[in-house]
C-alpha cells in the first residue's frame, strides 16, 4: 500500500528502538542478562530481533513461568542492567540527526521504551533538542500496538490524525498508527521486515529515514 502523491503533515511520531536508534545489541545483552538470571540459555541477536517491539516484556514474563516474584525480579533485572548499558553500543541510525534537524514540524518520539530511560537515549545521541515530546510506555494505560500512545500525542499537539505520520519499524507501530487513524510509515532498516510491514497495512514503506522528504512535506 502506498500514498497518492507527496503529503503535507504537521506532525511526525517516531518509534525509538529500530528507527531512530541502532540498540540492537544492548537490548540483547540486557535481555540474556535477565534469561542468565533465570539459568536459561541466551537467545542469538536474530532470535532477540524478533521480540523488538512486540513482546519483549511479554517474553520474560513467560520465561519466568507463573510465580509473580519470579517475573517480577526477571523484569526488574532487565531493567537495571539496560539502565546501565542503554548506550554502550547504541547509534542514531544513519541519516537520523539531519532528518530531525531539517524537518520543520512538530516532532515526537512514541516508544514502548520507559519514558525516562527514551529521555536518557535520546540526550545521550545528542537527538534531543530536537524532539517536542517523549511518550514512552508508562505514559499511557496501554501500549502499542494499542493506539493510546499515539492519541495521546494528538491530544498535546492538538493535531489532525490525517497530517500525522507515525514512523516505525515494526508491525506495532503499523498497528498502532492505524488504530489511531494517522499515516502509518514502516521502515525496513530496523527489527521489522518489509513483508510484516505491508500484510500490517504500513501505508508506505521506506528504506532509509532520509527517504520522508520523497512522502512528507
Amino acid at each position: 500500500m502506498s500514498l497518492n502523491g507527496k503529503r503535507e503533515v504537521d506532525l511526525f511520531l517516531f518509534d525509538l528502538d529500530g528507527t531512530l536508534a541502532d540498540s540492537k545489541k544492548d537490548l540483547a545483552a540486557a535481555i540474556n542478562h535477565a534469561l542468565k538470571s533465570l539459568g536459561m540459555n541466551p537467545l542469538t541477536e536474530d532470535e532477540i530481533v524478533t521480540l523488538v517491539g512486540s513482546g519483549i516484556s511479554k517474553m520474560l514474563k513467560n520465561a519466568a513461568g507463573e510465580n509473580e516474584e519470579e517475573k517480577f525480579n526477571t523484569m526488574r533485572s532487565y531493567i537495571e542492567y539496560l539502565d546501565s548499558h542503554l548506550l554502550d553500543h547504541t547509534v542514531p541510525f544513519p541519516g537520523v540527526m539531519d532528518t530531525l534537524s531539517n524537518l520543520e514540524k512538530k516532532k515526537a518520539v512514541v516508544t514502548n521504551k520507559l519514558n525516562y530511560m527514551a529521555e536518557k537515549v535520546l540526550s545521550g545521541l545528542e537527538l534531543l533538542p530536537y524532539i517536542d515530546l517523549i511518550i514512552g510506555s508508562d505514559s499511557t494505560p496501554k501500549m502499542k500496538p494499542e493506539p493510546e500512545p499515539i492519541l495521546l500525542a494528538l491530544e498535546k499537539f492538538g493535531t489532525d490524525p490525517a497530517r500525522t505520520v507515525m514512523v516505525g519499524d515494526t508491525v506495532d507501530d503499523i498497528e498502532s498508527a492505524r488504530a489511531a487513524g494517522v499515516i502509518a510509515c514502516g521502515v525496513t532498516y530496523g527489527f521489522g521486515t518489509r513483508d510484516s510491514l505491508e500484510e500490517a497495512g504500513a501505508h508506505v514503506i521506506i528504506d532509509r529515514i532520509t527517504d520522508l522528504d520523497d512522502y512528507f512535506e
